[in-house]
Order: C-alpha cells, then structure tokens, then sequence
C-alpha cells in the first residue's frame, strides 16, 4: 500500500518521520513516499545560479515556497525564514539595476553583496532595495569582483513565486544641494555653507567645489565665507564623485545689513503726581527703510528687571543722512506711587521688526532719573484766548478746568493731536484749534466726558501751514489755552 507523506511533514516544516515510526511502517506492510517538494537548486548560498552579463536582461521566477535559510547568513534590511541567491563577477565596471517586479509574493526583496573571499561570512553589505519605493537596487559591479544577490521572501514561511529581474542602466546623476546660516546674513557674519548632496549610486563623494557669486571660490564639503558689501549673490556649488559622476545646484545669498540706533532719549528732569509729560526716543537708520517697535519702560521697585512695560509704538522709519533721528513721541502720567518713591528711570528699547539688527547693543537706552514729586496746582485760565500768555502752575489759581498736555508739540504737519485734559464738572464742553487770525481748524465736543481728567485725540478739520497754533479748552464760562507749534 502507497502512503504519502502529509503536507505538514514536508522540508519546509523540518519535520522528519524518526526511525522508529519507518519500523511501524514496515512491520504493518505500508511504504513510504520518497516524493517530497524540494526547495531550490540555488536555495544555498553555495549553489547561487550564475548570472551571465553579456545576455541582460536578465530575469528568472522561482518558487520560494520550500526555501530555507541557513547558517551564517546575514540580513541587513530586513529578515526572511525563505532565501535563494545569485551571484554575478563582470569583467568590466558596469551599473546594473536588480528588482523583484513580477513576483507572485508581495513584500519580495533583494540585498546585494560584495564577496571578500571568505565565503557566506564574509560578505560586505551593498545596498538593498527593502526601504526603496520601486522595489529596486542600483549598484555599481565593479570588473574583477564578485557580488552575489540575496533574495528574500516576506517573512515569514510562504508559498509562492518569486521573481529577479537584473538589467545594465545609466550611470545615476548625483544630487548637489547645500544650506547655509545664518540665512539672512549681514556683511558682519561669516556664513557657513554645509554640503547636502546625495549620490544614488552609493559612491561618495571626492571634490566640491564652491563659487560665491562675488569672484571667491573654496573646496570641501563645509566651508566659511564673508560679503564685503550688501547685494544678492548666486552661490555654486559642484559635487564630484569618486568614480567621476557631477552635479552642480545655485542658490541666491541675500546680504542686507540692518541697523538702526537710539541717539536721542528726552525725558523731563522733574514732575509731578498726575502730572502728564512728553517722552521723546529719536532712532537713528541710515541703511534701509525699516519698520521699528520702541517699547517704554519705567522702573519699579522689586519688579522683574527693574522695569515695567508702559507702552511701546511701532513707526515707519525711513532712511536719514546726517544723523538725522525719526522720533518716537510717548505721553506718560506720572502717578502718585512715582511720588512716593521720589523718582522714575525710563528704559527705551528699539526692535527691527521685519529683519535682524546686526548691533543690538544701541537699541536701548536708559534716563537719568526723573524726580517725581506730590500734585502740583492745576492750570486754568478763565476767559484766555489768541494772543493770551500760557498760564503757568506758579500763577494758575486753584481749578479744575486745565489743559495738562499736548503732544506732539512740536507737530508735523497733518498730524493728530493728542490732548490731556481736566474737566471740572458734567455738561458742554469744547475743545478747539485756532490759528493766530482766529480761525478754527479743529473742533471737537467734549460733553459726553464728564468731570475729571481725560486724554482725547484731535483730528485736523483744515490743513494747517507751518506756524503757531492755540488750543482752547472751554466748560461753561470758563476757558484754558496754550500754544503748540505746526512744523513742515
């Protein structure tokens, strides 16, 4: 009686029947089946199939399904239970491109290696195509070397075809890039340029060569340079590989040097509680046209470095010769908590905002110390108008009704006013702008305010010439002026 083998007892399962279940066998009259599957001719590393390189392309499918592994094999990219091998020795240098396009399994891979002569153990990893999207490796075989060609099954014990596709192709162009930092460079800063080129051939890399668009050149792969003046720079750099392949890429180096500084810092020498003063901080910029943020600071005990944020303005400033400063105009009202400790210090900090100050340590600058004492009398004038003398705290008498500030004054021309002011009690109110003939350019009601100290911005009704100007601030019967000069 003929009794096959079960599947499970195949090679595949290195599963063997032992001597004692052949006896069994025997005594009861049954044979055994010596047709078992066989795994492939090229199954060992030992007996990889010869690949002919004069009759690319080539390609051979096989059925991987009773493939083994075996001692001393490596796996690089990826581990299989199921491998067969290739081998492959040309007598001249040629690029050779493998893949398993075409195989009955899915997730197939190939490894090639380079043979050192010490057989399986011995073997340099080359490159695999595990990680690659197509599925496929490219090398370079090199004449008088043998390689051999692992491939893989997806792990792990599977039945199916696998299929090894080799073919000569072109020679890989390498890929030069670079970067360099800082990437908005000044004529103060050395750039560093560091090479990011890739070569798919897997080669490396014997030469770069660098062009800085302004008649310098360098060589190696990370290199140092520096403008000597601003403008825009196309940079060059080319690769070379070790086997002679090249590649070149460009890019652009934008070197704007910016700069602005404080040059000017006005603040008043003393003050009083409820008191409102002008605070001037003048920026000097004499390269590009810059957007700039001053932010002001006072001082305070025990505060988080000493100061405290009271405001910042951000202000177009334009490129001035002759040291000539844009200014930065801030009202601040000193308080009764600047009374009780005597004194305020103001800290002015300036900011590029869109591009990098290459000399941050004149962006800032701090006042001497302004004294600070209790409330002052309050300035009126009662029926004041054009032509009137400005009242003084020295000669105002006690009221409420007061101008406390105009700012900024001096002012250009179109520019809002911006006015602090004292109403004494609820009900009509104006605030207006003559010039000296009388004539009003600005009016403003004021009697949705209501008593007490209020800053209201004034818009011009008529555009003023340059001159002198009053403003009137009237409640009732009762008027207060002062003057505030109108530049070009």
């Amino acid at each position: 009686m003929f009794v096959p083998i079960p599947e499970e007892l195949t090679a595949r399962k290195r599963f063997k029947l032992d001597l004692a279940a052949l006896t069994i066998l025997a005594l009861l009259g049954l044979s055994v089946s010596s047709a078992t599957a066989s795994p492939p001719s090229n199954d060992n590393f030992g007996d990889a199939a010869q690949i002919d390189l004069n009759a690319l392309p080539f390609g051979s499918t096989v059925d991987i399904t009773e493939a083994t592994t075996e001692s001393g094999e490596s796996f690089y990219c990826n581990y299989s239970y199921q491998t067969i091998w290739y081998k492959l020795a040309p007598t001249t240098g040629t690029w050779l491109g493998a893949d398993t396009q075409g195989s009955g399994l899915f997730g197939t891979s190939v490894t090639v290696w380079r043979d050192t002569g010490s057989g399986i153990f011995g073997l340099n990893f080359i490159e695999c195509s595990y990680y690659n999207f197509n599925g496929s490796v490219l090398f370079l075989a090199q004449a008088g070397t043998t390689y051999y060609l692992q491939v893989l099954a997806p792990c792990c014990s599977v039945s199916g075809t696998v299929r090894i596709n080799v073919e000569q192709v072109p020679a890989p162009l390498p890929i030069a890039a670079f970067n360099f930092y800082p990437s908005d460079p000044s004529i103060f800063d050395t750039i560093q340029f560091s090479d990011y080129s890739t070569d798919p051939g897997q080669q490396g890399f014997q030469s770069w060569a660098w062009d800085f668009g302004d008649g310098a050149t360098a060589t190696g792969s990370n290199v140092t340079h520096r403008y000597a003046a601003d403008g825009s720079y196309s940079v060059q750099l080319t690769v070379t590989t070790t086997d002679g392949r090249t590649a070149s890429t460009r890019d652009t180096v934008s070197v704007r040097t910016h700069d602005v500084a404080i040059t000017k810092f006005s603040t008043p020498q003393s003050a009083s509680a409820g008191q409102t003063r002008q605070i001037s901080v003048g920026i000097r910029n004499s390269r590009y046209p810059e957007t700039v943020r001053v932010e002001l600071d006072k001082s305070v005990p025990a505060g988080f470095g000493g100061f405290q944020s009271i405001g910042n303005l951000d202000q177009f400033v334009p490129v001035r010769p002759s040291n000539r400063t844009t200014d930065f105009s801030f009202s601040y009202t000193f308080t009764d908590d600047d009374a009780g400790i005597g004194k305020v210090t103001f800290k002015a900090v300036a900011t590029i905002l869109y591009g990098r100050d290459v000399f941050p340590a004149d962006n800032e600058a701090i006042s001497s110390p302004v004294k600070v004492s209790g409330p002052g009398p309050v300035i009126v004038d009662r029926g004041a108008g054009p032509g009137a003398s400005p009242v003084t705290p020295e000669t105002a008498p006690a009221a409420r009704l007061a101008l406390l500030g105009v700012a900024p004054n001096p002012a250009s021309v179109g520019v809002d006013l911006v006015v602090r002011l004292s109403l004494p009690a609820e009900g009509a109110a104006t605030l207006q702008v003559l010039d000296i003939a009388g004539r009003v350019m600005a009016n403003r009601d004021l009697a949705s305010l209501g008593p007490g100290i209020h800053e209201t911005r004034v818009a011009w009704d008529r555009k003023p010439e340059p001159g002198i100007f009053w403003v009137r601030l009237t409640q009732r019967d009762q008027s207060v002026s002062t003057r505030v000069g109108i530049l070009r």
